[in-house]
C-alpha cells in the first residue's frame, strides 16, 4: 500500500460534467413483479406509474451506464496511472440482480480500486467527499463521479448531468497534469443541480 499523504496537499485537479442524459420511460410490465417490493418500500399505491431511467448502448439497447463513459473514461484518466474510483450514485434500480456498480466497471474497463456510495442527501454528499479527499491522498489519485441519475422514479426526471472530480496529491499530480488553477479542495463542496 502507499505511503499515505498528507490531506492538505490534495488538490481538485480537474472537474466537469458529462454529456450523457438518461432517457425515462414507463417501467414494463413485465417488470411489475420484482417492483412490488419497491413500490412497498416507497409506501406507494399500485396504480402510481413508475418510471425507469436508462441509456442506450452501442446496440440501442437499455443500458444503466451510456456507452460513451468508455471514452470519457479514457479522456479523463488518459494522462495519470488508474486512479482509484469513488462513485457516487442515488436511488435504487429496476432490477437488484444486475448490480450498478458491476455495470458501471463493465462500461469503462476500470480494473482498479474502487468504492462506491449512495448518496441521496446533501449532508452524504459532504461526508462522501470528506471520504473521497481522504482516498485520495491514501491513493494519490481518486476520481469521483457523482451520478445523480434516478433508475426509478415516480416524479419528474433529475435532469443533473453526472460530474466528476479528479482529487491528488498536487506533488504527485505535477508529473502527470499540467498545472491547475485550482486553489485545494475546498472542505465542503456542494453540486446543485441546473
Amino acid at each position: 500500500m502507499p505511503r499515505p499523504h498528507p490531506i492538505s496537499h490534495v488538490r481538485l485537479l480537474a472537474s466537469g460534467a458529462l454529456p450523457h442524459r438518461p432517457r425515462r420511460r414507463p417501467c414494463a410490465q413485465a417488470a411489475s413483479d420484482r417492483l412490488n417490493a419497491w413500490r412497498r418500500m416507497q409506501g406507494l399505491q399500485s396504480d402510481i406509474v413508475i418510471e425507469e431511467a436508462s441509456f442506450a448502448d452501442d446496440l440501442e439497447d437499455v443500458a444503466l451506464h451510456a456507452a460513451g463513459l468508455r471514452d470519457d473514461w479514457k479522456t479523463v484518466c488518459g494522462r495519470v496511472p488508474a486512479p482509484m474510483l469513488v462513485y457516487l450514485h442515488r436511488g435504487h434500480q429496476p432490477d437488484p440482480r444486475s448490480p450498478i456498480l458491476q455495470h458501471l466497471l463493465r462500461t469503462i474497463d476500470h480494473r482498479g480500486p474502487v468504492h462506491a456510495l449512495r448518496v441521496e442527501t446533501r449532508r452524504a454528499l459532504h461526508d462522501a467527499l470528506d471520504l473521497a479527499r481522504g482516498l485520495a491522498a491514501q491513493a494519490g489519485l481518486a476520481l469521483v463521479l457523482s451520478d445523480p441519475t434516478e433508475r426509478l422514479a415516480t416524479r419528474a426526471p433529475n435532469r443533473a448531468p453526472l460530474r466528476f472530480l479528479l482529487l491528488g496529491d498536487a506533488r504527485l499530480a505535477e508529473h502527470h497534469i499540467p498545472a491547475s488553477p485550482h486553489p485545494s479542495v475546498p472542505d465542503f463542496i456542494i453540486q446543485e443541480s441546473p
